[in-house]
């Protein structure tokens, strides 16, 4: 029996783990039979940016708000993923979610913002969604004592800016840092002051595939995502 579940282990620690962006903070990752969608924007979005559509078991949203709530983009052939909508903490095939109360700020109205942790074949992520404040409670930046993924907002106005973004991720000692929300132009802006102020000099990728085993040499790595 131990040596059954030594090789489940291996198995899955090799399986390819998938993440794509799809604009804003929205996200999906996919490991073998499984398909999360992170922040999935609505169909008619105020944010100018076409809504991509496809099928997944569970459903992440940070803000309780209607350029947020896409869940119908998640659904396919009838079928509805699990939706997690706010703080607290829930089960999923095996997988655990935990998510944790802070700060949004929208067209400058106040919203309780989650930052989510949850674990897929071994491998870590925090998702800080629409952060708008540094200041994280010490319960929350001691859940999980390093995360391999963090997924970071860096374009200000109303979320984190870049500097804040740098300080911000160094609470979860990440293997992987993945930027969001800062804007269709990768060259100006946000995104610089970001690379820069983590010494970072990332290419766009497509999309970024790994396994659990690459991030035995990573420290820090940025992975910077096209919007698909």
């Amino acid at each position: 029996m131990e040596k059954i579940r030594v090789i489940s282990s291996i198995l899955c620690y090799n399986k390819n783990m998938i993440i794509t962006y799809h604009g804003k903070q929205f996200f999906k990752l996919s490991q073998g039979d499984t398909t999360i969608a992170i922040n999935p924007l609505s169909k008619n979005n105020t944010l100018d940016i076409k809504s991509a559509k496809f099928g997944s078991d569970v459903a992440l949203c940070c803000v309780r708000h209607p350029d947020y709530e896409g869940f119908d983009n998640t659904e396919y052939n009838g079928k509805e993923p699990f939706k997690i909508y706010g703080p607290g903490s829930y089960e999923v095939d095996g997988n655990l979610y935990v998510g944790f109360q802070s700060h949004a700020k929208i067209d400058e109205q106040d919203y309780i913002n989650t930052i989510y942790f949850f674990e897929l074949e071994g491998i870590s992520f925090c998702f800080l969604g629409n952060l708008s404040s540094p200041d994280i409670d010490q319960k929350t930046r001691e859940y999980i004592e390093d995360v391999d993924v963090v997924f970071v907002p860096i374009g200000g106005s109303g979320t984190l800016d870049p500097v804040q973004a740098s300080k911000v991720i160094k609470y979860f000692s990440p293997k992987i840092v993945i930027p969001m929300d800062y804007g269709p132009d990768r060259d100006t802006g946000s995104l610089q002051t970001f690379l820069k102020e983590v010494s970072s000099k990332a290419e766009p990728e497509a999309k970024y595939v790994f396994k659990k085993n690459d991030l035995e040499a990573l420290t820090g790595h940025v992975v910077v995502l096209e919007q698909q």
